[in-house]
């Protein structure tokens, strides 16, 4: 229906043209063909109006990251570049979030580099999805804590979710203790239940040294 707009009509059709590419990357059965449709709205947009902005173009870079169609997604950052557009802090993290779901976390990583070249002040988001949807799930702990050490303030609760990760998946007792201190010296508190699965990992540790020692001198 927007398509048969005439040429004045779609001047001032911003809002309604808008809606529409909401409404076609909203989750459906057949999701696919319907983001295809909103990306084809799109481009009918560049090509005769109303110029979209970077709203409508985060809108269908999302849903195309979802998809894990990151080729089209990259097309159309690259698109807004050209168009005189700067992709934001939220456009970038919806690319790397596309590229971790994937794990091809070096292409997340050239995304990260970046944009922190063309934007000063990151979202802890974009090092969420870094840090716990990607390297922790790898098993990548010291690249997880690289990444948090390069967080300008990181909060208790991504302290807490690393050294989780560190006790429950690699038993890291020991790089978790040095964690827990690091928080302190940053004025950041760890919560009790963390605390004693520090605990508990080292006790399970020792215990099972001193196991193997008795059976060696037994």
């Amino acid at each position: 229906m927007v398509q048969e707009f005439s040429q004045d009509e779609r001047r001032h059709a911003i809002y309604t043209f808008s809606s529409v590419i909401q409404g076609l990357c909203r989750p459906k059965d057949d999701g696919e063909k319907k983001v295809q449709e909103a990306k084809n709205l799109l481009l009918s947009m560049v090509d005769a109006g109303p110029p979209p902005g970077n709203g409508v173009f985060n809108t269908l870079i999302t849903a195309l990251s979802k998809q894990g169609d990151m080729e089209e997604a990259t097309k159309l950052v690259k698109m807004m570049e050209d168009r005189g557009l700067k992709p934001d802090v939220y456009t970038y993290t919806v690319i790397i979030s596309g590229y971790v779901r994937k794990l091809e976390m070096d292409e997340a990583r050239k995304i990260l580099d970046d944009v922190k070249e063309k934007h000063s002040k990151l979202s802890s988001a974009t090092y969420h999805t870094l840090i716990r949807g990607g390297y922790c799930k790898l098993e990548q702990f010291d690249e997880a804590l690289a990444l948090l050490r390069e967080m300008k303030e990181p909060s208790a609760d991504e302290y807490n979710k690393l050294i989780q990760s560190l006790c429950l998946n690699a038993v890291d007792w020991e790089k978790a203790e040095k964690l827990l201190e690091e928080m302190k010296g940053n004025g950041v508190q760890l919560n009790a239940i963390t605390k004693g699965l520090i605990r508990a990992v080292k006790e399970m540790e020792q215990d099972e040294l001193e196991r193997k020692e008795m059976r060696v001198f037994l």
